[in-house]
């Protein structure tokens, strides 16, 4: 399986024979995949205390082809690593609780534990500002990778339901550089990012946040990266390691979202909602006629 341990090896094996810069480089590798997989050459190199074409000269002296093979070798051992940490967490959490006879009230206040935790750190304000935005948005644009893609198409099919111009950018998808140009300062971009960060839409919420785009955060660590890239920042923290684990309060984050969203103009929403149920149930009719 490629990953860290190939890695691992493969700087040892090369360790010695590296300059001092090259082995401080290494040896932030193996201690921040995380970072490196997601941020560029340049800022690993300032991280490390070296520089770029030390970060660059690191590569070559392993053997790979350049910095982008090495990110590509590190983002599949994050993406391994937490596939195996979350299934193993959400198994051993539940495993508990084979033999409980109070399971269902067990595993469901859980659940609701979290939620009202989460609760309790919204910043209210914050939340005001960021759900009015979105209400006053000509266009709404969404976007998830991995872990966060569920979430992602569960607030999509919801906004969509409720009112016009709401879409899920994917981000290896032909339309997505002409979407990122159609995009302008009447948009809000929402981007769901948790612990597996995938860089690509950290790159996007970057590119975006720097023209202006309103972008709205949620995500699951106060040290994730697209922090640095947006107008509003959730952070629904957990005390549990397993993503799966979040979901629940996850998807009742983006209910809440939602919710507050309307409340800026419950008659127009109420209307759109009748409007859509109106066509859905003419076109299923037609169709079955």
């Amino acid at each position: 399986m490629e990953g860290i341990q190939p890695i691992k090896e493969l700087i040892e094996a090369h360790f010695n024979a590296l300059s001092k810069k090259q082995q401080k480089v290494a040896n932030f590798v193996l201690n921040n995949p995380t970072f490196v997989g997601t941020h560029s050459a340049a800022e690993v190199g300032k991280k490390a205390e070296t520089s770029e074409t030390t970060v660059i000269r690191f590569c070559y002296a392993l053997g790979l082809e350049g910095y982008a093979e090495l990110q590509k070798k590190i983002t599949l051992f994050v993406f391994n690593q937490n596939t195996v940490s979350t299934l193993g967490n959400y198994f051993s959490e539940k495993k508990k609780l084979f033999n409980d006879q109070h399971l269902i009230e067990k595993a469901m206040q859980k659940d609701i534990a979290q939620i009202d935790r989460i609760a309790e750190q919204i910043d209210k304000e914050l939340f005001y500002k960021a759900t009015h935005q979105l209400h006053e948005a000509k266009n709404i644009y969404i976007i998830g990778a991995g872990a966060s893609q569920f979430p992602a198409q569960w607030l999509h099919f919801t906004l969509n339901i409720l009112r016009p111009n709401v879409s899920i950018i994917h981000t290896e998808t032909p339309e997505l550089i002409r979407t990122m140009q159609e995009i302008d300062e009447d948009g809000v971009v929402i981007t769901i990012s948790l612990h597996r960060y995938f860089k690509e839409p950290i790159h996007i919420a970057e590119t975006l946040h720097k023209r202006g785009i309103t972008v709205l955060a949620i995500t699951d660590s106060k040290l994730a990266p697209i922090q640095k890239h947006c107008s509003y920042a959730f952070v629904l923290e957990q005390t549990e390691k397993s993503t799966i684990d979040l979901m629940p309060s996850l998807i009742s984050f983006l209910n809440l979202v939602v919710t507050g969203m309307m409340t800026f103009d419950p008659d127009y929403y109420e209307k759109q909602r009748v409007n859509y149920d109106d066509f859905n149930h003419t076109f299923i009719s037609d169709k079955w006629s």
